[in-house]
């Protein structure tokens, strides 16, 4: 049997370079604690996992924990390939930046330890939807912390939804019909960026409104609920609900990006009508 704190233990001594931070793929609490136990104090300890009681016994012990939708057990090698693009997810989304050091631990499918320098990885799937798009990677990047934002903090302590579309304003509004008077109506753009974080709490309780906030390319909203027209013949997939099919047909009809926040906590990002990428918070 593998040890994994002793293996971490001998990285941590032997390495030269400084370590930023850890990140654990796990699917048993108790090989989580012991690691956490040899790690120093103020290196911070993100662990991923598919399994909901290891989330919350990990809660319980103050150890951030991200859950997966993919069983981790069925992955076999192809977790290493998940494990780089959640890292460049993260550098994506701004949780991570580029030029740090992480000390990556395997618990499961396969036990081991591997250091990644993220300035080694020069495929970054937000850059790619960004340029195939013509967005700006900062407003796809912001757009996210928001959306990680409504989905982890919720509504007066009830999960709720959201759903925001990127895109040339034109034809945005071409296939959405108002469903309230306009919130954005007469305030600057200065006022409505996504980029200025100090907008972003005013964005979210726009988001709470059904329908969506439409933003053009630069991340400046111009509209929210807005009610997206799902043409006909276009049906739900399996486990699909309605937010997730409006998300799908505006990013297909705008030719465009939606991002939709559901109520169970998934981030699902649709581009030019299909999921392009999905973060489930744990």
């Amino acid at each position: 049997m593998v040890d994994l704190a002793a293996m971490v233990s001998t990285t941590l001594a032997v390495d030269r370079k400084q370590f930023n931070a850890v990140l654990m793929m796990a699917s048993n609490a108790r090989k989580v604690k012991l690691v956490a136990d040899v790690l120093p104090k103020e290196m911070p300890l993100t662990v991923l996992t598919s399994q909901n009681r290891v989330a919350e016994n990990l809660k319980g012990s103050g150890i951030e924990c991200t859950l997966l939708d993919e069983s981790l057990t069925s992955q076999g090698l192809n977790v290493l390939t998940q494990m780089h693009d959640l890292v460049l997810q993260a550098i994506g989304e701004g949780r991570l930046s580029r030029g740090e050091r992480l000390l990556v631990v395997l618990a499961e499918p396969i036990d081991g330890v591997m250091v990644i320098d993220t300035t080694m990885l020069n495929t970054n799937r937000f850059a790619n939807l960004a340029h195939e798009f013509s967005i700006d990677l900062e407003v796809l990047t912001e757009l996210m912390k928001l959306a990680r934002h409504l989905g982890g903090r919720g509504r007066e302590g009830h999960a709720v939804g959201a759903l925001f579309a990127i895109g040339a304003l034109p034809s945005l509004r071409k296939h959405t019909t108002a469903l309230v008077l306009n919130p954005f109506k007469g305030h600057t753009p200065e006022k409505r960026t996504i980029l200025d974080e100090a907008n972003h709490e005013t964005l979210a309780e726009f988001a709470w409104l059904d329908g969506a906030i439409l933003f053009n390319k630069d991340g400046v909203a111009s509209d929210a609920g807005r009610y997206i027209q799902v043409p006909p013949g276009v049906s739900p997939k399996a486990g699909e609900g309605g937010r997730h099919l409006a998300a799908r047909a505006i990013s297909q009809l705008s030719e465009g990006i939606a991002i939709c926040v559901s109520s169970s906590g998934t981030i699902t990002m649709y581009a030019g009508g299909r999921d392009r990428y999905k973060v489930r918070l744990g």
